[in-house]
C-alpha cells in the first residue's frame, strides 16, 4: 500500500462494523486451526532483509520490483514497510501471495502455509508481517480497501510470551496480538499499531475479498 493511498488525519468511523466475528468467514477456519504449523515453518525461513520498501507504492508496483530484483540475482526476502519518514526497517512484510497466487519464489519449507492459503479463495495478498520492539505505526486509512470490496484479517504468529503490549486499534476499539487468535477488520477505518514489547510481533496478514466465498 503507498503513502499516497492513506489518509493520516481523524475520520469518522460511522456505524458500520470495525471488527468482525470469525464465524462469519468459515474459510479462515483451517489457518486458525493451523496457527502452529504455519508459526513453526515462519521459524525456519531465515529469509534476508532485501533493499525494497513499499514507500508511494501499490500492491502490484512492490511485487513488480521483486519480480525485477530476482531477475537480478537477489535473493527473496522481507521488505521494508512504509512510515511517517520512508522506509521503515522495524515493520516488515514476506509476501506469500498476490491475488490468489503464490508469489513462485516463496520457498518450500514454507509448503504447508502456502497450501492453507491457496485452499482459500479471494485473497488479494498475502504476507507474514513483522513488527519489532518499540515500534508504532501512525494511524492510517485504506479507502482503497471500500473500492474493491476488501476486508483486513490478523492471525498472530508470535508475540512477547511476557509482557505482551502488541494491539490493534481501530476507531478506537483495541484488540491485543495474541499467538492463536485471529481477527478480522475493516481497514477502511481509521487505525494504528503498536509493539510496546521486548520481542517481536509478527502475524500472518491478509487482504481478502469478502463477497468471495
Amino acid at each position: 500500500m503507498s503513502v499516497d493511498e492513506l489518509s493520516f488525519v481523524e475520520r469518522d468511523c460511522g456505524d458500520s462494523a470495525v471488527f468482525y466475528s470469525t464465524k462469519s468467514f468459515p474459510r479462515f477456519k483451517a489457518l486458525q486451526e493451523n496457527w502452529k504449523v504455519i508459526a513453526n515453518e515462519l521459524r525456519h525461513l531465515n529469509a534476508p532483509l532485501t533493499s525494497i520498501d513499499r514507500v508511494n507504492k501499490t500492491h502490484a508496483q512492490v511485487y513488480a520490483e521483486v519480480k525485477a530484483w530476482i531477475a537480478s540475482g537477489g535473493e527473496y526476502g522481507w521488505l521494508k514497510g512504509w512510515g511517517p519518514d520512508g522506509a521503515n526497517e522495524s515493520w516488515i512484510q514476506y509476501g506469500l501471495i498476490f491475488e490468489d497466487d503464490v508469489v513462485p519464489f516463496v520457498p518450500d519449507r514454507l509448503s504447508r502455509t502456502c497450501s492453507l492459503l491457496k485452499a482459500i479463495p479471494g485473497i488479494r495478498v498475502g504476507a507474514f508481517v513483522t513488527m519489532r520492539p518499540s515500534t508504532f505505526l501512525p494511524t492510517h486509512q485504506h479507502p482503497e480497501l471500500t473500492e474493491c470490496g476488501a476486508l483486513q484479517m490478523h492471525l498472530t504468529l508470535s508475540a512477547c510470551e511476557e509482557g505482551n503490549y502488541s494491539y490493534l486499534n481501530v476507531c478506537g476499539q483495541f484488540r491485543q496480538h495474541v499467538p492463536g487468535d485471529l481477527f478480522v477488520f475493516d481497514g477502511s477505518k481509521e487505525h494504528f499499531a503498536l509493539n510496546a514489547s521486548n520481542s517481536d510481533r509478527t502475524i500472518l496478514y491478509l487482504e481478502f475479498y469478502k463477497d468471495v466465498i
